[in-house]
């Protein structure tokens, strides 16, 4: 329903309640209206009254009502509120309920009088708190001057009661006009009722007639209606009739017809099985001769498969060892990783507790040194004593005693002499272990700058992961954003579809009364004439409202009137105010007296302080040149401080490239370093195959070489020649594969070697770096860099001229020097170790190839040689002796492979710098 109707209801309901409480105050008076307005309530409850008719009522009731105070007071929110004495018992009893609702306002007023007063006397005590610094004339000039400013005050008060009181009248004025305007509005409505319910009565005589004219129409329908429905039951019966004859016939025909389908369809049944058993017949003879061929070569499948099965079992077992010795072998390095970790902690304690007995060692060395020095003394004095005896042999006294020193010193000296052999030995001792923990420490490091490659690249991972993490958290954002934005927009259309359907019930539900009201106004048609009655009623009620009008006006007389009578008696406050003020100002006289007493005093103390405030100014400004003095300094301070930061800066800029360079150079090794392993792992299958495919042709050119039998070549020489030629196919791809794989492999090293170059390049530059401003720290260790480039270029040297000297060569390998050997670098030597163990087990080898008789492989083995702490060798061999495996296949032309040449290049992984070429 919508608010219009709400109103109109709440207006009826209102009309309803004011005519039985105007029943029952007419009842006792006996009056004629009263008889004449009771029409029937029950009645009027169930009919719709007009639409102007409502709204009229409305604004009649809600003019000076309680319930609707929104623009009719609003002349009264103007007024000022003024107390005054209640009005006598006749005034109250002819007020109106308006003047009820809006009480005299002099207790308003009164308080407000009081808000001044206390905020006067609060300006009282502020005053009194200054009058101690002011002078006593000039707070006396000031006190007239707020008085007259009070004075003032008060008059224009009064002045804006008395233009209050002209804006009072002309509202009163203006109240009187719009009553005027609003009965003659009242009026016309009432003629404009009168109209209405004129037509409506005009309306229901046509309606009327409209409904005798419709009743005598229908009557003639229903008739017509009759007749046209005993035609159609005739039709109907006849049609019925007819439909049955239709069936019947239907149903023999479809019988007939059903009948002849039958046979025809036995008949050609028939005569496709005929044809189909003779087709049958020759298809099965032609699929028993495809089928016994087809047995057969199932069954020599069947052999092969066997065979193919036998083989793979062997291989699927010997898989299967090989992945437990893999495992068992994996569980022992971890095993062995865990060891040399622990060992690795304590060497590294060892090491520590070994240099410490290094210093003691060096503080013993040179307490010896002292000793030396004594025994120099003592060597001195003995020759002096030589010259002594020759030239003082009257003293032989002191020549004994002397002796007898000797005597006692020659043990001394040949204990020191025993413990320096000790030390020595104890030395050499130390300096092997030194040795052999350098070695371990170079892999400790190696080990180390791996973790922090790992590090680096793990760090950079993670970046990027954070990346992803951030993006998709802006996504989960949006995506969040989104569905709020979704769920608000749900939420408006759920409300939206909430409202719709609410409007559409409201829609049913106006329908619904706009039908039960067309039903009611047909009922009220009969109706209208007690209404007329009730309108006769409701003038009476609204003559009554005017009397009431009449009545407020004279209420809101005696409200100016009272409002008069709070003027005056304001005036009276007025002067009470005036003597309440002599007082205050009596008071503030001896306020003052005291004031002045206060101000004397207070001099005293500003002299006291301000003896202390030059003291203070001073001691600011010593303090004011030792800032200046300061400022001077830290300006220094800050000019050297920028300098530094300047050259942090460039230094920082300088380590960020480098840095960056290292770190774009480890990751491209570690690329090439997953492409070697991937290339070996592929190598290592595919020499893996070639042995297995080796196997089977040696087995084949076994069978191949038997004797063939006389008769013509079986299936089984057949597939023979057919497996020799797929086997050699795949052994010239595998072999082709190889090439390509090892040239691969060659070139990675070749990338990888002169990465690791630059990568030391780069480290010792970047250890140069580090270590310009920090020249003064002792306990960094140096870098053995610059060591091992020295060691590099001296490789290099003897490389070359063992080169030249290859030819000149005998074939023993003599063993350099010890003195040599110790004076090479622990890396260069392991090296050469390393080198030559690799030698010695090619060596063998191909030893071992060439005395066995077997055509299996020309391929140089790949022999890990080492233990965990030398890391992995690896052999690589050049792609020419790769070409021995198409030569392996004639045992005729078959050649010994060479070693001692340049191409035979051994890469150990824990080495740094060159490779060693042999």
């Amino acid at each position: 329903m919508s608010e219009d109707d709400r109103a109109a209801k709440a207006a009826r309901a209102k009309a309803l309640l004011k005519k039985r409480q105007a029943a029952k105050k007419d009842k006792p008076s006996g009056s004629g209206t009263g008889t004449g307005v009771a029409s029937p309530v029950s009645e009027r409850a169930f009919s719709p009254a007009p639409p102007e008719d409502s709204k009229t009522t409305r604004d009649l009731n809600n003019i000076f009502s309680k319930e609707d105070t929104s623009g009719d007071t609003s002349w009264l929110s103007g007024l000022t509120q003024v107390e005054s004495t209640p009005l006598p018992a006749t005034s109250a009893a002819t007020s109106s309920p308006p003047s009820s609702s809006h009480p005299p306002n002099g207790h308003s007023s009164v308080d407000s009088s009081n808000v001044e007063i206390e905020s006067l006397r609060a300006e009282n005590e502020g005053l009194k708190s200054k009058l101690g610094e002011i002078d006593g004339l000039r707070a006396e000039k000031e006190a007239l001057g707020s008085k007259m400013g009070e004075v003032d005050s008060l008059k224009s008060q009064n002045e804006n009661l008395r233009v209050e009181l002209d804006n009072v009248k002309r509202s009163e004025a203006a109240v009187k006009a719009e009553f005027r305007t609003q009965t003659e509005t009242l009026k016309k409505r009432v003629g404009e009722l009168e109209i209405t319910i004129r037509s409506s009565q005009s309306e229901k005589a046509e309606v009327e007639r409209k409904l005798e004219s419709a009743k005598s129409e229908l009557s003639s329908v229903q008739s017509l209606l009759e007749e046209e429905r005993s035609h159609s039951n005739q039709l109907r019966g006849e049609i019925e009739h007819i439909q049955l004859e239709k069936e019947n016939a239907i149903k023999n025909e479809q019988r007939t017809i059903a009948l002849l389908v039958s046979e025809k369809a036995t008949l050609t049944s028939e005569l496709e099985r005929l044809g189909e058993v003779d087709l049958r017949a020759q298809k099965i003879e032609e699929e028993f001769t495809e089928e016994q061929a087809k047995v057969r070569d199932l069954e020599q499948q069947v052999e092969t498969l066997r065979a193919h099965v036998q083989e793979t079992s062997t291989r699927n077992q010997q898989l299967q060892t090989k992945e437990k010795e893999l495992t068992e072998k994996s569980r022992e390095q971890e095993r062995l990783l865990q060891i040399a970790n622990n060992s690795v902690a304590s060497l590294r304690k060892e090491s520590e507790s070994y240099q410490r007995r290094v210093k003691e060692l060096e503080e013993q060395i040179e307490s010896d040194d002292r000793a030396e020095k004594l025994e120099a003394s003592l060597k001195n004095t003995q020759d002096h004593a030589d010259e002594l005896e020759f030239q003082l042999s009257k003293l032989k006294q002191t020549h004994a005693y002397l002796k007898k020193e000797r005597d006692s010193l020659e043990p001394l000296l040949k204990t020191h002499r025993d413990g320096e052999e000790e030390w020595k030995t104890k030395h050499s001792d130390l300096q092997s272990q030194h040795q052999s923990l350098q070695q371990q420490l170079t892999a400790v490091t190696t080990e180390k700058e791996a973790l922090l490659q790992e590090k680096t690249e793990l760090q950079n991972e993670s970046g990027k992961a954070q990346g992803a993490l951030s993006l998709l958290q802006a996504k989960l954002k949006q995506a969040a954003e989104e569905l709020a934005a979704s769920t608000r927009q749900l939420k408006t259309a759920q409300i939206e579809a909430k409202n719709a359907t609410r409007r559409a019930e409201e829609a049913e539900r106006i329908q619904q009364d706009l039908q039960t009201e067309g039903m009611n106004l047909m009922r009220s048609l009969d109706e209208m004439r007690p209404k007329i009655v009730e309108l006769t009623g409701e003038k009476l009620e609204m003559s009554e409202k005017v009397e009431a009008l009449q009545r407020e006006v004279n209420s809101r007389d005696a409200i100016i009137s009272q409002l008069e009578v709070s003027l005056e008696e304001l005036r009276d406050e007025k002067e009470r105010s005036e003597n309440q003020w002599q007082g205050i100002l009596a008071e503030r006289e001896r306020d003052r007296t005291n004031a002045q007493d206060n101000s004397n005093e207070l001099q005293k103390a500003y002299e006291k302080i301000q003896e202390e405030l030059d003291a203070a100014l001073a001691s600011m400004r010593s303090l004011e040149a030792d800032r200046a003095k300061i400022h001077q300094e830290a300006s220094q301070h800050l000019k050297e401080v920028g300098r530094l930061t300047a050259l942090n800066l460039t230094q920082a800029e300088e380590l960020s490239a480098l840095r960056k360079e290292v770190e774009q150079r480890s990751t491209d090794q570690a690329e090439e370093e997953d492409f070697l392993e991937r290339a070996q792992n592929e190598i290592e299958t595919l020499q893996q195959e070639l042995a297995a495919k080796d196997e089977e042709l040696q087995r084949l050119k076994d069978a191949a070489s038997r004797p063939l039998s006389a008769g013509p070549r079986s299936l089984d020489d057949e597939m023979l020649g057919s497996y020799k030629q797929q086997h050699e196919l795949e052994l010239s791809t595998a072999q082709s594969h190889i090439r390509s794989l090892e040239t691969a492999l060659f070139d990675a090293e070749a990338r990888s070697h002169s990465l690791i170059k630059q990568v030391a390049a780069l480290e010792d530059q970047l250890a140069g770096h580090s270590h310009a401003p920090h020249r003064a720290s002792p306990g960094i260790p140096s870098r053995p860099s610059s060591r091992h480039s020295t060691d590099l270029h001296r490789a290099a040297v003897q490389r070359t001229s063992s080169r030249s000297n290859l030819a000149t060569a005998p074939p023993i390998i003599k063993r350099t020097p010890a003195a040599y050997e110790q004076s090479l670098s622990p890396e260069t030597r392991h090296k050469r170790k390393v080198s030559l163990s690799m030698l010695r087990a090619r060596i063998d080898s191909e030893l071992a190839a060439a005395a066995s008789g077997s055509n299996s492989r020309s391929l140089s083995p790949v022999p890990s040689v080492g233990s965990s702490n030398e890391g992995s060798l690896a052999l690589r061999s050049t792609p020419a002796n790769v070409l021995g495996l198409n030569a392996g296949l004639q045992p005729h032309l078959r050649t010994r492979p060479q070693f001692l040449d340049d191409s035979h290049v051994f890469w150990c992984s824990s080495c740094r710098g060159d490779l060693v070429i042999l």
